[in-house]
């Protein structure tokens, strides 16, 4: 798999002018350890309910699955995190996130489109998520991009959810240009990763623990 996408048209909110720009500098590729700071920092921003040790398993055991938007090729300015689940066949987006300043210019619709082009090379048919009933814009996000509406429900902490799904169609199954699975790492390389957050990033998260 290449290391950056191709960024597909822009939809709903999208400006021309903004269209132009990330066209320009907008780039989506794989996470590293040295993405761990910008993400726990939107994470910190965009999910208080989402605790160190949490994400602290995410970037060390599923780093493959977390996905970056840089500007510029290096300012990390969007996240995504999608998990395959192979027993349903579902891509199942856990975080996306932008930064708040650079919001309304189609960065989170950038995202949630790679998502949908890589869930094929995951081995999964459809792509679901859980929505808070007051987030309003990322409702209209994923309204725009087709998802439907599976059902409400609350959390264990109290906080009310609405479930979405999307199914893809066959004819998006990359047959004339399959590319390899996505696999997380080797079980060595992740052990080596836990004892880099241990010891160098844990102390420094701003996600609370």
């Amino acid at each position: 798999m290449p290391e950056f996408s191709s960024l597909p048209p822009l939809t709903c909110l999208t400006t021309p002018h903004s269209a132009h720009l990330l066209a320009e500098q907008l780039t989506i590729g794989p996470a590293g350890m040295r993405d761990w700071h910008s993400i726990s920092v939107l994470v910190a921003r965009n999910f208080p309910l989402v605790r160190e040790a949490s994400l602290g398993h995410w970037l060390c055991h599923q780093l493959p699955y977390f996905r970056v938007a840089r500007l510029g090729g290096h300012q990390v300015v969007g996240i995504l995190h999608a998990q395959p689940r192979q027993d349903t066949g579902t891509l199942w987006i856990n975080l996306l996130a932008v930064e708040e300043h650079l919001r309304h210019h189609g960065i989170a619709h950038h995202l949630v489109a790679h998502a949908e082009s890589v869930c094929r090379d995951w081995q999964c048919q459809r792509i679901g998520l859980q929505c808070a009933t007051t987030n309003v814009a990322a409702l209209h996000l994923y309204a725009c991009h087709g998802y439907g509406l599976l059902s409400e429900s609350t959390t264990e902490l109290g906080v009310r959810v609405v479930g979405h799904v999307k199914i893809l169609p066959a004819t998006d199954a990359p047959h004339s240009c399959p590319r390899p699975t996505v696999r997380l790492d080797a079980r060595p390389l992740r052990r080596l990763y836990r004892l880099c957050y241990v010891l160098g990033y844990r102390h420094r998260s701003p996600v609370p623990r």
